[in-house]
């Protein structure tokens, strides 16, 4: 039987995440979650003992958490069988509400098991897109749909949504994969020139930071 509505296959857009505390909030910006990085959604009680979504990355360390709306819209796609994975889009920090929160986005993505296989390939080319921070559109009318079921790995959305900047009360920690970030993934892959020069470059940036803050009298 062909598809005639896309809602029956495929979920996709970008939803707002936050993180549990201050530490998570440093973890967001760290290595472990970099722009285009794939991960999967985790469920734990909430205040409430409502099902909360909580993004988990691809080490198995929980991200953030997503407000009780879309957890439960990813409820019922969880209740239905169907497979849902992110991609992690920008992380931020806010000054309001104080006193302060880390948060980000991520494109999240939902789809029936019998197109597992073409949206597995669709998220993992949407990935590879994401990380130079582009921000592709996620969202999938009756058309994209088909045209994934197509041809996954040639059908990435045209269209782009822009970053949410909260009126200048906002600074954005990653907006795309960084050089060090792209260094970290072939080191990870076994390539040990890349784990000395990833390593080097960190190492590189303390220095700077200590050599600035010294220059500002901090020590």
């Amino acid at each position: 039987m062909a598809l005639t509505n896309a809602s029956d296959a495929y979920f996709g857009s970008y939803l707002r995440f936050q993180t549990a505390d201050k530490r998570a909030g440093a973890a967001i910006a760290g290595p472990d979650n970099a722009v285009g990085d794939c991960g999967t959604i985790a469920w734990r009680l909430d205040e409430e003992k409502r099902q909360q979504a909580w993004l988990e990355n691809r080490f198995g360390h929980l991200v953030g958490y997503l407000d009780p709306s879309d957890s439960y819209k990813l409820a019922i796609y969880r209740a239905k069988g169907w497979t849902i994975r992110y991609v992690l889009s920008f992380t931020a920090y806010s000054e309001t509400p104080a006193p302060g929160v880390y948060w980000g986005e991520a494109a999240v993505f939902a789809y029936a098991p019998r197109y597992a296989d073409a949206f597995d390939t669709f998220v993992d080319a949407f990935a590879r897109k994401a990380a130079d921070g582009s921000r592709p559109n996620p969202a999938l009318g009756d058309a994209g749909v088909a045209a994934v079921l197509a041809d996954p790995k040639k059908n990435l959305p045209a269209s782009k949504v822009k970053i949410p900047r909260d009126n200048g009360k906002t600074v954005i920690l990653k907006e795309r994969r960084s050089t060090h970030d792209k260094l970290l993934d072939k080191a990870r892959s076994g390539n040990a020139g890349c784990l000395i020069a990833s390593w080097a470059a960190l190492l590189g940036l303390v220095a700077l930071a200590a050599w600035i803050a010294h220059g500002m009298g901090l020590f």
